[in-house]
C-alpha cells in the first residue's frame, strides 16, 4: 500500500521552503570549499615547483565525507577514537538502503546495531 504524503499547512510549507533553501546554500558552500581547496593545493604545488599532480577533486570530497562521518559518530577526527559504533552502523545502513532503493545496487545491507 502506498503511503500518502501529508498536506502541509501554509506555515509548514513555508518552514519547509526555508529549510530547503538553507540545505541548498549549505551544500553550495561545501562544494565551493572543495573546489577552492583543490585549486589552492594545485597552485601551491606549482608555486613550490613540485612536479607532482595535485589530488583530484574527489580526494577533497572524500575528506569531507570521512570527517563528517567521524563527527556524526562522535569520533575524534585526528585519531578516530571515541566513536559510537551504533551510530556508525546506522549511517552505513542508511547509505546502503539509499544505494539499493534509488540506484538498484543490489547490495547486502548491514544488520541493525544490537
Amino acid at each position: 500500500m502506498a503511503v500518502a504524503c501529508p498536506v502541509l499547512t501554509p506555515e509548514e510549507r513555508k518552514a519547509s521552503e526555508i529549510l530547503d533553501a538553507a540545505q541548498r546554500a549549505m551544500m553550495e558552500t561545501v562544494q565551493a570549499a572543495v573546489a577552492e581547496a583543490a585549486a589552492r593545493v594545485r597552485q601551491q604545488n606549482l608555486d613550490a615547483g613540485l612536479d607532482l599532480a595535485p589530488p583530484p577533486r574527489a580526494y577533497f570530497e572524500s575528506v569531507v565525507h570521512q570527517r563528517m562521518y567521524l563527527t556524526l559518530c562522535g569520533a575524534a577526527v585526528g585519531t578516530f577514537a571515541g566513536g559510537d559504533a551504533r551510530t556508525a552502523i546506522g549511517l552505513i545502513r542508511n547509505q546502503q538502503l539509499i544505494a539499493n532503493r534509488y540506484w538498484r545496487a543490489g547490495i547486502a545491507v548491514t544488520p541493525r546495531a544490537p
